[in-house]
């Protein structure tokens, strides 16, 4: 399998990224970046992820591209390749994805969660000899998953259904809605009333979270505040699950999670409190690791056959 390569795709509500990975888990050319089309038509959206599997395809060069693998965000269902978004990718709920990108690329096409991507990449690319950790993605909204031997675990006692952890029970809510995006910018804009800065010091409306991690990092009480919250509910959150699953350690990655200075130790003293005062708390390798779960995917897929 030295010479076959994969297309690997992680489509988010921002971006879409894509790569061509060699079944030994190389880099071919570069990854392929373009905007998401989230919000456009079925034709659209088709057309945007066909181009950017062409586009990682075309440097494939004396390897032999064999499949394409493509790390989605829920609800969708994975094995028939058909979304159930409606918050976004609207115009693609219940469409056949999968048939329809196969017979534009020709290629047999496997989706996966795209937390569950980030896990397998991490496993492949960061931290191959770790027994058994957690990734968490920090972004638009946050993703989880448990690694054990390399392997993503979605059942039994030690994990929550289906491995997720968005969902989880928290502060009335769920944890999504203090750990993500939205969440650091309804905690800032709780406590900055009636004082909030923008980055070059005047008044906004609205900020985003990577704008208040810049405040943070320009010493800014309310954005340190808000991210220290967001640490808070990491750690108390997910320590119910994090003590049924016994982790060697935590990996962080998704662009909110970028800002790790900022929000680990408070989430490393909530740990603490609840029973783990010695997990490791570790963002990702740079760049996106989960291009690697979505390539390795399909490759072991190949390789059972």
């Amino acid at each position: 399998m030295s010479q076959l390569a994969v297309v690997a795709v992680d489509v988010g509500g921002t971006s879409v990224d894509a790569a061509c990975i060699s079944a030994v888990g190389e880099l071919i050319g570069e990854v392929v970046e373009s905007a998401s089309p989230a919000a456009g038509t079925k034709d659209e959206i088709v057309a945007e992820l066909a181009r950017a599997v062409a586009a990682a395809r075309a440097q494939a060069g004396d390897f032999t591209v064999t499949a394409c693998g493509i790390a989605m965000p829920a609800p969708f269902d994975y094995p028939a390749g058909v979304s159930h978004m409606e918050h976004k990718f609207q115009a693609i709920s219940g469409v056949d994805l999968g048939r329809l990108l196969g017979e534009i690329t020709g290629l047999p096409t496997y989706f996966i969660n795209d937390a569950d991507a980030f896990g397998l990449g991490v496993s492949w690319r960061q931290l191959p000899e770790a027994e058994r950790f957690v990734g968490l993605t920090i972004g638009t909204g946050l993703g989880g998953s448990f690694i054990e031997n390399g392997e993503n675990v979605t059942v039994g006692d030690t994990v929550p259904p289906h491995g997720e952890v968005w969902d989880l029970p928290y502060a009335g809510g769920v944890l999504e809605d203090y750990v993500s995006a939205r969440g650091v910018v309804a905690a800032y804009e709780t406590l900055s009333a009636g004082r909030r800065h923008g980055p070059d010091g005047g008044g906004v409306d609205r900020v985003s979270a990577k704008e208040i991690a810049d405040l943070a990092f320009r010493g800014s009480g309310p954005a340190v505040e808000a991210y220290r919250a967001m640490g808070t509910a990491i750690g108390r959150g997910l320590a119910p699950v994090l003590l049924r699953f016994e982790p060697e350690l935590l990996v962080i990655g998704g662009k909110v999670g970028q800002s790790l200075p900022l929000f680990g130790p408070a989430a490393g003293r909530a740990l603490a409190e609840a029973g783990l005062p010695e997990l490791p708390i570790i963002p990702a390798a740079a760049g996106n690791i989960a291009l690697w779960g979505a390539a390795r995917y399909p490759l072991e897929r190949l390789n059972a056959r």
